[in-house]
């Protein structure tokens, strides 16, 4: 270097010195230069809140700077889709290289059920540029401890699978009772009897459908008369037929305290 500088071209010793400051400059370490840069994410854990409910945040820092320490002032605000703030907050932490934290805001007890928007912004020293993360979510009423939406859709299918089981019950029940209550068959009885056997059929049947199953219970006393005690079929006429249509007819007068009438069937 000595020799250089007495050389005869002090041009060319001025391109040297030149040459020596540009490449310290240049290949300097890059972190003493980098200034810090955070940035910050935010999510909302859950999508629906009631009023006076806390709408958790999960927020994300990161440091891209040189690592030091970096004091972040962090605001929160919650507006409606008009743009109309009804909560808003500040704090500042410390983000060295990443800080990961939940944020619980206290949704206001007034709030007008709705789309809403909570934002997370945040401030420091020497900031290049603006850094803020946003999402939407749902206000809502409840209604015994349910989501309005939730209470009208349970109800809704409620009372639709009601309406289904009362018309699938109404008509089993119609069908039974129908089944329960149609005539008995007796064509294996002889033509002489079988007119006393279905006449004593058909009067147990009509007023098993106006007392209940008491009607099987007044004809089981009745002498002479065998009787299925499930479906009410005559089984066998042990006494004079005639005997035992006045016996019953008389025991369910004295039951219902009033006359009782009957027919024949058709032939």
């Amino acid at each position: 270097m000595i020799r250089i500088l007495k050389t005869k071209h002090p041009l060319f010793a001025a391109h040297i010195f030149l040459l020596f400051v540009l490449c310290a400059v240049f290949y300097a370490p890059a972190n003493i230069y980098a200034a810090p840069e955070v940035q910050t994410t935010s999510a909302g854990l859950i999508s629906k809140v009631a009023p006076g409910e806390l709408l958790p945040i999960s927020v994300k820092l990161l440091n891209f700077g040189n690592g030091s320490k970096v004091d972040v002032s962090i605001s929160y605000k919650i507006t409606d889709m008009e743009g109309k703030a009804i909560y808003s907050a500040e704090e500042t932490v410390a983000v060295e290289t990443t800080a990961t934290f939940i944020k619980t805001i206290q949704i206001p007890f007034g709030t007008i059920p709705g789309q809403y928007i909570a934002e997370s912004s945040i401030a420091y020293n020497n900031q290049v540029a603006p850094a803020t993360a946003q999402f939407s979510f749902t206000v809502e009423k409840k209604i015994f401890g349910l989501f309005q939406s939730d209470f009208y859709l349970y109800g809704g299918i409620l009372i639709l699978v009601s309406i289904i089981v009362g018309v699938i019950s109404h008509f089993w029940i119609k069908r039974r009772r129908t089944m329960r209550f149609a005539p008995e068959d007796y064509s294996d009885i002889p033509h002489g009897e079988r007119v006393f056997y279905e006449l004593i059929s058909d009067t147990v049947m009509g007023m098993r459908a106006q007392v209940g199953e008491s009607a099987l219970d007044i004809a089981k006393q009745i002498d002479g008369l065998v009787i299925d005690e499930k479906t009410g079929r005559v089984l066998k006429l042990t006494a004079k037929p005639s005997k035992v249509v006045a016996e019953l007819v008389s025991g369910y007068e004295k039951a219902l305290g009033k006359k009782v009438s009957f027919s024949f069937r058709n032939s």
